[in-house]
């Protein structure tokens, strides 16, 4: 009896050691892009794939503004896609999409490393950037990597894909995706004779923290700010009315301005997003 079970032991041990080489021999494969083309109802088709699951795919007369036959193209997007990916060195984190002109495209470090065409379908198909974007994503998807959340697309429109990927990168990829208010103009900062004193909503200032002055926006109301000159951006919380002079649109703290890199200039063009609407 107790060979037996040390027997049925031993197999369920090979059994489990067995099961966790197949999954981590699984999740080490090298990255394979792949083209293919086939026919449906008399129309051609193709597709690119990682590792057996689409990426994107294209369709015959979508394209009716190139002479590239939808095979080469299919091709073409995959071995770009394959030397960036080879061998699994390039974090899938720091592809970045992006637009070139009227071409999709993918960044790395701020520099297009594959560019390709989207379906010309008199206005009615993805724009350059939402392709990249759902390229992008299915990439990261495949490899295991959280998605880049939808409000990157709206962001990327006022600021540029790269600075919108670092400041989602900075306040998380779980950031809202509902936000409405988007708008930009001059910033300035306050600090010295009013840190300790009440902000409108009652709250002691501190000029070390991450607050901002705007004239109606509710208070409580998170938004990402970002320098347009710079990329740097921060997280405020709306708790103090103002500017009231000049033509500023919003009033950030010492600390927000510092890590805004812009103590010095005293002003600077910046980016706001709303993240949040909490009335207190």
């Amino acid at each position: 009896m107790k060979s037996k079970l040390f027997l049925a032991a031993i197999i369920s041990l090979c059994s489990t050691v067995c099961s966790a080489s197949q999954v981590l021999a699984a999740s080490s494969i090298d990255p394979e892009v792949e083209a293919s083309v086939w026919e449906e109802n008399d129309r051609e088709l193709a597709s690119v794939t990682l590792n057996g699951k689409e990426l994107i795919s294209f369709k015959e007369g979508d394209y009716s503004s190139s002479d590239e036959s939808l095979e080469d193209r299919a091709e073409n997007l995959a071995d770009k896609l394959q030397g960036l990916l080879k061998d699994g060195k390039l974090d899938p984190t720091r592809l970045v999409p992006a637009q070139e002109g009227e071409m999709a495209a993918i960044h790395v470090d701020g520099k297009a490393v594959v560019t390709f065409a989207v379906p010309d379908v008199s206005g009615k198909g993805e724009s350059p950037l939402e392709a990249s974007f759902k390229l992008v994503n299915n990439i990261r998807g495949i490899l295991g990597v959280q998605p880049i959340p939808q409000n990157f697309l709206k962001m990327a429109e006022s600021q540029g894909a790269d600075q919108a990927y670092v400041a989602l990168s900075r306040v998380g990829t779980a950031a809202p995706t509902n936000f409405e208010a988007d708008f930009s103009g001059q910033a300035s900062w306050y600090g010295g004779k009013f840190h300790g004193r009440r902000t409108s909503n009652g709250d002691v200032f501190d000029q070390d923290g991450f607050t901002a002055a705007h004239r109606t926006l509710p208070f409580g109301t998170k938004l990402l700010v970002m320098n347009r000159r710079t990329g740097d951006s921060c997280v405020v919380e709306v708790n103090d009315r103002g500017p009231f002079s000049g033509d500023r649109i919003i009033d950030l703290s010492r600390g927000a301005a510092n890590k805004l890199n812009m103590i010095s200039s005293g002003v600077a063009m910046v980016d706001c997003m709303v993240l949040q609407d909490k009335v207190k």
